[in-house]
């Protein structure tokens, strides 16, 4: 249906247009109504308005100048003019604001149809035009996209080596790789099975959520092996351990996602910062590096440390001793996390370990303690706020020490949060419940909650009942009659209104299921309720 403003100043002209014109049989309704350009003018501002039928002489604004503020601002809007005489002196100005007609109001109700479907008839050709273009940029982007992963897939693969071929490809595809990471991701499936489409919706939401992660960043995600992923970032400025804090942060997040699919487990390895397209493939090379111990663990992230006599310390590796620390924060001894952190800064010191990757190193740690502060506390507001302060303050310490006492505040936080969460309530039933308040009043099941919490369906329906000792279902039906509770105590309130507002489209089984929990039907609530409000 197509939305018509009426305006003239002669309300009998008005009410006649409204009711002697069959609206409906042109695909069209009145949806406002003006006695001058002005009030027109100011309509616009409030309703989606695809054509406006309206008089040439009116006081305040005519006809002719509403058209020239439509034609102005509103190029997509239709106007149709009509005059009480047969005079087309107007004609020429109306062509030059492209109005679709000249109606004479002699007999408005037989000239008006062939008008309207007229401007109707150029609104769909409009429609569909926009539709081609749409449909040829969406081809356009997704031909470019493809390009550009073949290109970079050969690039970080090492089959394009030429310069001038790397940087003038770069170019023509608009690529920017400038201080950029490799973020490489490697999934393994627990079980010696063929791939699956919960393995393949795996990988779709882990690639989704990278997308989401780094809009605000020039990025390229694309699928390397059958079980990996590769993001190439740009990061802008800033400095390297800067940088890497962030893609933590973001990593940290994947990591606690990928912790709901219990089938799979997600590796990620970082690259050092990169500066030009010349060196994609070098940058792959050092985050695929950077997964080497994962034949050890599961689901951690580690950066790429360079191999100079400078640069890597003796004994393990970082990620190995942020994996210790939280080992021992689980088990309640942060005594012992605390000791594996001091001999971990002392073996810096000793080999006098460049600034840069000590601070890097201590990311990486405190990246895997909010990575246990989240799964305690997934919902805790401020714990983003509390991630960003910690990480600023390893970044700007201006000694080891600071660093020590910095890291040292972290564990002990997270040993208290560990403790407190060992009496709290599973945090995925947490955030099944949370989402059953947000969306009671939408279509809801098992299935979209699972989808929406990235865990499979089943596992969630079998914790849910272990945990609550209900169904999920069963959940989701007392929070919705709750709330029709509340909104039956209206007087004025319908039961099919109601049972429509809490997300039970059938009056019949909304009646059902209302009787079911509360015993007695809609209507007998809402009239003891009244005699109780009385009594």
């Amino acid at each position: 249906m197509y939305n018509v403003m009426i305006v003239d100043d002669e309300p009998v002209i008005k009410k006649g247009l409204q009711c002697f014109i069959d609206w409906e049989a042109l695909q069209c309704e009145v949806i406002c109504e003006a006695s001058n350009g002005i009030e027109a003018v100011e309509l616009l501002s409030h309703y989606d308005i695809d054509i406006i039928v309206t008089d040439i002489r009116m006081p305040g604004m005519d006809g002719l100048a509403l058209s020239d503020h439509v034609h102005r601002n509103f190029p997509q809007i239709k106007v149709i003019l009509l005059t009480a005489f047969a005079d087309f002196s107007y004609a020429q100005t109306a062509i030059q604001y492209e109005v679709v007609d000249f109606v004479v109001k002699s007999n408005p109700t037989e000239k008006i149809p062939g008008a309207i479907e007229k401007a109707t008839r150029l609104l769909e050709k409009e429609k569909e035009q926009k539709q081609k273009l749409r449909q040829l940029e969406s081809k356009i982007n997704d031909n470019l996209s493809e390009i550009s992963e073949k290109f970079l897939k050969e690039a970080v693969e090492g089959l394009i080596s030429d310069e001038a071929s790397l940087f003038s490809r770069s170019r023509e595809l608009g690529l920017q790789l400038e201080n950029y990471l490799g973020v490489h991701l490697e999934v393994k499936d627990t079980l010696s099975s063929p791939p699956t489409n919960e393995y393949h919706r795996f990988l779709a939401s882990i690639r989704q959520f990278l997308v989401l992660a780094f809009e605000k960043r020039p990025s390229y995600i694309m699928p390397m092996k059958k079980n990996s992923l590769l993001a190439i970032v740009s990061m802008g400025g800033g400095n390297a351990a800067v940088s890497t804090q962030a893609l933590l942060t973001i990593c940290n997040e994947v990591l606690a996602m990928a912790e709901n699919f219990r089938r799979f487990h997600l590796n990620i390895g970082i690259s050092l910062i990169h500066r030009d397209v010349l060196t994609l493939s070098k940058a792959y090379r050092e985050a695929r590096e950077a997964l080497q111990g994962s034949f050890y663990s599961d689901n951690y992230v580690a950066v790429y440390m360079p191999h100079t006599n400078q640069t890597l310390t003796p004994g393990a590796p970082p990620h190995h001793a942020a994996e210790q620390i939280v080992e021992y924060l689980q088990q309640g001894q942060s005594d012992l996390a605390i000791k594996q952190l001091d001999q971990l800064l002392e073996s810096y010191r000793s080999i006098k370990e460049p600034i840069e990757n000590v601070k890097v190193a201590c990311l990486l740690i405190g990246s895997y303690c909010f990575r246990l502060l989240s799964a305690s506390h997934p919902f805790a507001p401020e714990l983003e706020e509390s991630q960003s302060m910690v990480y600023k303050q390893i970044q700007e310490s201006k000694s080891i020490q600071l660093l020590a006492d910095t890291l040292k505040r972290l564990i002990r936080s997270c040993s208290r949060a560990v403790a407190f969460n060992d009496k709290q309530p599973n945090y995925i039933v947490i955030e099944c419940q949370k989402f059953i308040r947000e969306h009671y009043n939408q279509n809801l099941n098992l299935q979209i909650i699972a989808d929406h919490i990235h865990i499979n369906s089943s596992y969630l329906s079998r914790l849910y009942k272990k945990v609550t000792g209900e169904s999920i279902i069963d959940a989701i039906n007392k929070y919705r009659i709750e709330m029709a509770k509340k909104l039956l105590r209206n007087p004025a309130s319908k039961v099919f209104e109601v049972a429509e507002a809490v997300g039970i489209e059938t009056p019949a089984y909304f009646t059902h299921v209302f009787s079911k929990y509360t015993g007695m039907s809609p209507k007998e609530y809402k009239l003891n309720y009244s005699q109780t409000e009385l009594g």
